[in-house]
């Protein structure tokens, strides 16, 4: 009976030690260094290009939440979102991309029946399936038509049913895509 206790306590606490190590969103940026981001005050959001290979299905409200989501956060920063394009500084696209992936795990452990100590060592192997998301968001310039900066996000991918919840998601993914904007 103690050994099936310890077990049972030694994987909670496994949990709450990944669960606390969990970390936050953090992106990748890169950025054109002859570009002047200190001219750059108004922002056009650019309709999502739907022609993208893509697993995942996004929905025009999920589109809508998002770029909602983008423009929150610019404006948080002092910018301007505008909807006409000849007014805008740089247009902003983004874009999702999205990969199936496998994860394999291997656990060792002792059996313990019958003894304390005592069987054969045993090998748990857990295999999942999970959605990887690749979220990109791109500053182009109008005159050039080319992207002076970049910002990538990646996760696993998991539907959230409390809109609540969903919404706080797309504004941490918002707030950590534009961490690094404008380069200093």
């Amino acid at each position: 009976m103690m050994p099936i206790v310890l077990r049972a306590l030694g994987g909670l606490a496994v949990l709450a030690l990944v669960t606390a190590c969990a970390s936050t969103l953090e992106a990748n940026m890169d950025y054109d260094q002859q570009f002047d981001f200190s001219k750059v005050r108004k922002i056009a959001i650019q309709p999502v290009d739907r022609t993208g290979l893509s697993i995942v299905s996004i929905s025009d409200m999920q589109v809508q939440r998002i770029d909602e989501a983008l423009a929150q956060e610019l404006q948080r920063k002092g910018f301007e979102i505008v909807s006409d394009n000849s007014e805008a500084d740089v247009f902003l696209t983004w874009h999702l991309v999205t990969e199936e992936r496998t994860d394999v795990r291997t656990y060792n452990s002792m059996s313990y029946y019958n003894c304390w100590g005592c069987g054969p060592a045993v090998s748990d192997v857990s295999v999942r399936q999970y959605t990887q998301g690749t979220f990109i968001v791109d500053m182009i310039d109008p005159m050039r038509n080319q992207s002076v900066w970049r910002s990538i996000i990646e996760s696993r991918l998991r539907p959230e049913p409390d809109p609540e919840k969903a919404g706080a998601r797309r504004e941490e993914a918002a707030a950590a895509i534009f961490a690094q904007f404008p380069p200093a």
